[in-house]
């Protein structure tokens, strides 16, 4: 994708953004349910415009809260989210396949632009990335990442609301003050033709950054409930959008192949039952296709 087709890509985000119902006075989770519901459908009509020739596919999920880190070197810390959205896609090439990822921690502030932000865990897992186990994480409980370089990248970043205007939404590099530098939509069209974001690997991934995207992803495969959020008129809705292609990028047949033993498949059974025994977080997922060289 060159310049002007993301540019282009960009626009048609931005519109789409602008034209979903927002819920006034809303919180983090309802801006994220609206985003992972709804983009799904912006993306693709503006992706097929950009490039007609692509067989693109766009699945979301909305997940809350879940899983939580513990860091296993740093005592007197609160256990904080991984994030509240991850967003993933990936592109065949010549070569191979080819994956890129970010992650979103969201907050909402009357200033979008400069926003003051303590030095708390959440700042300290996206700057430092101290080695952490997963917590409310359902079977990957106790598992352990220790996810390199130590410090800030493009692969976690701020999702900064304005609480007047939700539509105008940042992303913004871990910093303090937070400073909202980019558009959603720019992010998104940047993220999608690997400007931004971050690289990982979806074979035998060998680096516990990889591991740990695969892992958001796995956990969501299987999600089957429904939610409720009462600002953004969600009544027991699904918890998908999209077309359903995350077990295309995930391989969770393989996971439960060769890694799940009986008390892992029971577990699955149970936590269709019940909605705190399983985990994951809200996921956007865009498979790209085949480039055209």
């Amino acid at each position: 994708m060159d310049i002007r087709d993301r540019n282009h890509l960009f626009r048609d985000i931005l519109h789409g953004l602008n034209r979903i119902s927002w819920p006034t006075n809303g919180d983090e989770p309802d801006y994220i349910a609206k985003l992972v519901l709804d983009l799904p459908t912006i993306i693709g009509r503006s992706f097929s415009k950009v490039c007609p020739g692509r067989q693109i596919k766009i699945g979301g999920a909305f997940i809350h809260q879940k899983p939580v880190v513990h860091f296993v070197n740093r005592p007197g810390l609160a256990d904080p989210e991984l994030g509240d959205l991850v967003i993933v896609c990936r592109e065949k090439r010549s070569f191979g396949v080819v994956g890129n990822a970010m992650f979103l921690q969201a907050k909402c502030t009357s200033n979008p632009l400069r926003t003051n932000i303590p030095n708390d865990h959440q700042f300290i897992l996206y700057s430092e990335w101290p080695e952490f186990e997963y917590k409310r994480a359902g079977r990957l409980n106790g598992k352990r990442r220790s996810v390199l370089p130590k410090t800030i990248t493009q692969g976690a970043q701020y999702l900064v609301f304005d609480k007047s205007k939700p539509s105008d939404m940042f992303t913004a590099t871990v910093d303090r003050p937070l400073r909202g530098t980019g558009f959603l939509a720019f992010t998104l069209a940047s993220l999608l033709s690997f400007d931004e974001g971050r690289t990982f690997q979806f074979d035998s991934p060998r680096d516990d950054w990889s591991q740990m995207v695969l892992d958001m992803l796995r956990l969501s495969v299987d999600l089957k409930f429904r939610f409720t959020r009462t600002k953004s008129g969600y009544h027991k809705h699904h918890r998908w959008s999209g077309d359903r292609l995350f077990s295309l990028i995930a391989n969770p047949e393989d996971v439960i192949r060769e890694e799940m033993d009986y008390y892992d498949i029971q577990f699955i059974e149970n936590a269709r039952k019940d909605d705190n025994s399983f985990s994951g977080m809200s996921v956007l997922c865009i498979d790209l296709g085949e480039i055209q060289e």
